[in-house]
């Protein structure tokens, strides 16, 4: 059963009135993306019928990370690489420990880069030094894809079940304070987070197939 995704357009449109954005630097960012980056690999392959791990920027020393295919939410892939993991797959904005991706990237993790309004400067900076297999964007455009999600750890989810994942349990998901995984301490992050929430409990209501672990 594929994971239609009709409901996530008025959640999107409510993000973009509560946090300004504009819907005009979204499609600067598509087009830059696609010009940049030339990804390789189908991810498709790799999630299909598997059961899926997503790691949170929230995850704490005691928090374990059980088996499967391993994604981690951006800022996450710290907290793999100290547990001497290297994450199947890497879903970021590119405002996570850079030099910690490129590094797993060159040891066999795949990158999913998306684009947005906010990190246009970003995606110059590391168009050279990161190999993607995806690239998202906030709203569909030719050469990439559109999962929906807000933040990268409800995006790795939505594309998770886009992908047909047989499961997904979610480890380091902190709804009510910032991760020590974090790229982002901004005052809006609780905001953002509280998107996560609402989104993570619709995808599970429409699935079944979203176990949420160590909660806080």
């Amino acid at each position: 059963m594929s994971f239609a995704i009709d409901w996530w357009w008025p959640l999107q449109e409510e993000i973009n009135t509560e946090f300004g954005f504009s819907r005009s630097r979204e499609e600067v960012s598509s087009r830059l993306i696609s010009r940049l980056y030339q990804p390789k690999g189908n991810l498709s392959k790799i999630i299909l019928n598997n059961k899926v791990t997503i790691v949170g920027a929230g995850i704490s020393e005691k928090d374990t990370i059980p088996g499967g295919i391993k994604i981690a939410a951006d800022g996450a892939v710290s907290a793999c690489l100290e547990r001497n993991i290297i994450p199947d797959i890497i879903v970021t904005d590119l405002d996570g420990n850079l030099p910690e991706m490129v590094w797993a990237n060159k040891k066999g993790s795949k990158i999913v880069v998306h684009a947005h309004g906010d990190n246009l400067s970003r995606l110059f900076e590391f168009s050279n030094e990161i190999q993607a297999i995806s690239l998202t964007t906030t709203y569909p455009y030719s050469g990439t894809n559109c999962w929906g999600g807000f933040t990268d750890g409800d995006r790795s989810l939505m594309m998770s079940l886009g992908l047909g994942a047989k499961s997904v349990n979610l480890t380091g998901f902190n709804f009510d304070k910032i991760g020590p995984y974090s790229g982002d301490y901004s005052p809006r992050k609780i905001q953002k987070l509280s998107w996560a929430r609402k989104i993570v409990n619709e995808c599970d209501e429409r699935t079944g197939k979203v176990k949420i672990l160590n909660r806080q």
